[in-house]
Formats: C-alpha cells, structure tokens, sequence
C-alpha cells in the first residue's frame, strides 16, 4: 500500500479537504479523449449540412504532430458556431456516452465518493460525476452549505453501490461542482474558446468564489495536470499571500501526479505551496495503477465503515435492542463494513449475534463464544425492577468485572430526549463505554472502542 504523507490525511480526516477532478480521473472509463472528442462532435455530416468550416477542422485532426490543446479548442469553437448550440451538445452527448462502465472505473469513482471530501469539484462535463452547474445554488452550497455527516457519506453514499453513470445521488451527500458545465444545462458548457473567456470573464462570482475556497480549503487534485492559467494564477495568489504565515510545514493544496522526481516534488512544495503523491506507470506506461492505488489508500485510511470492517474482522458483537427495524439497521451497518473488507457472507451471522429481550442479551453474554462489544438500548423502565434495561445490563456487567470475570466493553445507543444527558451520565457512570444517541456518531465511538479494546489484547 502507498505511503500517504499524514499531512494530507489529516486535512481529509477532519473535513477540510476539497477534491478537484480533472480529466484524467475519467480516463478508466474509455471516454474519448480530447482530438478524439473534437472529431466524434466534427463527425460525417452530411454533405448539406457541413459548414465552410468542416474541412478545415477535419484536416486539422489528422496533421501531424498532433494539434495543440488551444487549437483544439479554437475548432469546437468553429464546430459549435457551425452546428448551433443544440446540436452541438447532443453530438457532445453521444460521444461521451457510456451504457457500461469498466470495473476499475467503478471502483475508482466508489472510492472518490467514499473520501469524506468537504465538496468534489470537477472540470468534466461527461456525465461520470453529475453535480451542480455554476450558479448561485452551486456557489452557496460550496461554500455556506454544512458538511455531510459521517453516517450518510459512509453507509448511504459511500459502502452502497454508487449507482449507474449520470444518475442521482442522495441529498445530503458531499456537493459535486461541474465548474464547466453539465451537457443538460442549456448554456452552463464550457469547452469552445468563447465559453471558457465567457465563464471567467461574465461571471465575476466564478473567479470569487475559487478564490475563497481555495483559501479556506485545502484542494487536492486529482487527473489534472495543472495546466489552467487561471488556476494557477489563483494558487499563486495564494502563495504570496501566506508567506511566512507560520503554519509551515503544510502545503495549500495537493495534487496526485505521474513521473514526478524527488526534485520537482521538494520544489512544487517550497516554492509553489503544493504537496505531490507522485506515482508511476505500469508496465509499457498504458495504465494508471499507481494512480488508483493512491487512491484506495487515501479511501482505506479516511473512509469510517472501511475503518470499523478492519475492526470488525475475527469480532463477535452483540446487539440489544427490543425494536426489530434498529437491530436491522445496526446489521445493515456491520454488515457494510464487513462487506468492505471481503466478509459479507455466512462468516458475518457468526460476527452478529442479536437480542430482543434483556434475559436473552444476559444468557448470549454468558453463553458459549466471545463477544467482543455489546450496543445496547437504554430503554425506559423495562427490567423486572423498573430499571431501564440498558442500566440493568451494565450493573450485571460490573458484577461479573467485580468477579474478576473478563467483560465485553457495553456501548449504550439510545434515542435522545430530555433526559439525555441525565441518562449518560448514569451510564458512564455504571461503566459503559460511551453513551450516544446518533449513527454517525455511534459508528465513530464503535471504531474507537474496538481499537483501543483490541489495542489493549495485543492487537488481532
């Protein structure tokens, strides 16, 4: 596994890490790249319908050497003034459609969703990654909007299957920003000569609002290649601004990069505020795995169900809790994180062991087979002695430590209320573990547990 310089992880860790995506991230998925996508969009037209600039930009496609990336876009300029804007979408459309995906471009987009990034913006119109156009709904939500819980970015967007190119993700997941446009947003494309001044120059919040993010965010990139002026007029801007800022030893932003020399890579850092994870090819230089592994890396290390399934593994946990839709909810849970380290099938009814009643939670405590950490309800006047069953529980768990018996850790996962606060209290005072009454938060305190309770043994 790639070493990923803990600096960066931190910034991911606590949320303020925002992911750029440029069009090598979608280079997995065998869209056409861009002379190719110029000549799909030039096409065989008819001979009716082809304007006066058709043979020029069909001849410039085949000279040789090969057309720079600004004359390329000069001829979908030429192209789009000749088809007219509708056209010249839905031919954009055709050629970057994409009915099946590859396995590792799933993979690859799984675990781009799966690092809890504040926000994903993207230069790709293709429709791999469907967000926001720019826009004051897209400007607000980058930047005033609050960050997705844990429980939703891990169990909802993250351990589930991302779904089919193009289609829609849940609300409350991270904002993805397509910075040039959406190919089902009439005017929002960016990709000719003209659209790319007009984005910059007629819409003065654009260039604000990168501003502002970049300076309040670290920004790490991914499949770019650094070469937008303005982008780098904007990191530069940066740079100078926080020069001797005292915070040294982090860089503004980070950037995923092929063939990088030690060199380069100390320079970019001390002169250009820019961390590099540098990899190289595989073999004949055709792929990207080292790319994809920096990847998974970054998801296996920041992703909390990928986290709490390595926890998981060999465990045994007991889950108590009357309501039969939360016992399920909970095994939708570690069955997730099981899932994701390659342990979702009959190993996994040996991890969950499930109890609806407090007797029965007692007897498969005391049964044959370790258990390794109990989630339990609080409940409210349930026990024969009027007791909520979750205090039951940790007094006869207490006895059997008081005993010198060896006890399961007993975390207590209830419903808030006006009586939170009281009732944890109580709890931590009996010897639970933690007392927490969101998912998000129980899935945090499971990993905590687990660690330092297996920590503690010596590790697995």
């Amino acid at each position: 596994m790639p070493n990923i310089d803990p600096r960066l992880m931190a910034t991911i860790q606590e949320g303020r890490c925002v992911a750029f995506v440029g069009a090598g991230f979608s280079a997995a998925a065998g869209l056409p790249q861009w002379k190719d996508l110029i000549r799909a969009v030039a096409g065989d037209l008819p001979a009716h319908a082809r304007g006066p600039e058709y043979a020029l930009v069909a001849s410039m496609l085949d000279d040789q050497p090969a057309p720079s990336s600004r004359e390329l876009a000069m001829a979908a300029q030429l192209l789009f003034d000749s088809h007219g804007e509708d056209a010249f979408r839905e031919r954009l459309a055709l050629a970057l459609r994409k009915e099946l995906l590859p396995a590792d471009m799933r993979l690859r987009l799984k675990h781009l969703y799966g690092i809890p990034f504040r926000a994903i913006l993207t230069t790709n119109f293709d429709p791999l990654l469907p967000g926001l156009p720019p826009g004051p709904e897209a400007y607000r939500k980058l930047l005033r909007g609050r960050r997705p819980s844990p429980w939703r970015e891990a169990l909802a967007r993250v351990a589930l299957d991302p779904g089919p190119p193009g289609g829609e993700r849940a609300d409350g997941d991270a904002v993805v920003i397509q910075l040039h446009g959406r190919l089902d947003v009439a005017q929002s494309l960016v990709l000719t000569r003209a659209q790319y001044q007009r984005r910059l120059y007629a819409d003065p919040a654009y260039l604000t609002v990168l501003r502002s993010l970049f300076a309040t965010s670290t920004v790490l990139f991914l499949g770019y290649s650094l070469n937008d002026a303005y982008l780098n007029e904007l990191r530069s801007e940066l740079v100078e601004a926080f020069a001797g800022s005292g915070r040294s030893g982090e860089p503004l932003a980070w950037a995923v990069i092929e063939g990088v020399s030690e060199v380069a890579c100390r320079y970019y850092e001390r002169h250009e505020g820019l961390g590099v994870v540098a990899y190289c090819r595989g073999k004949a230089g055709r792929d990207h795995a080292g790319f994809d592994a920096i990847l998974k890396a970054i998801y296996d290390q920041t992703n909390p169900i990928h986290r709490l399934g390595e926890l998981l593994a060999g465990r045994r946990v007991l889950w108590f809790d009357p309501n039969p839709a939360h016992n399920h909810r909970g095994r939708d849970l570690l069955r997730a994180a099981s899932a994701e380290c390659g342990d979702a099938g009959d190993a996994f009814g040996e991890c969950f062991v499930e109890a609806r009643t407090l007797d029965q939670a007692w007897m498969r405590l005391l049964g044959a087979g370790r258990i390794d950490l109990v989630v339990c309800h609080w409940g409210h006047g349930l026990a024969a002695d009027g007791r909520a069953n979750g205090e039951e529980l940790l007094r006869r768990v207490a006895g059997l430590r008081a005993g010198g018996n060896n006890a399961a850790p007993v975390v207590i996962f209830s419903g808030g209320g006006e009586y939170e606060s009281v009732n944890r209290r109580r709890a931590l005072d009996l010897g639970a573990a933690e007392f927490v009454s969101r998912w998000e938060d129980l899935i945090a305190v499971l990993e905590r547990v687990l660690g330092e309770t297996f920590a503690g043994r010596g590790g697995k």
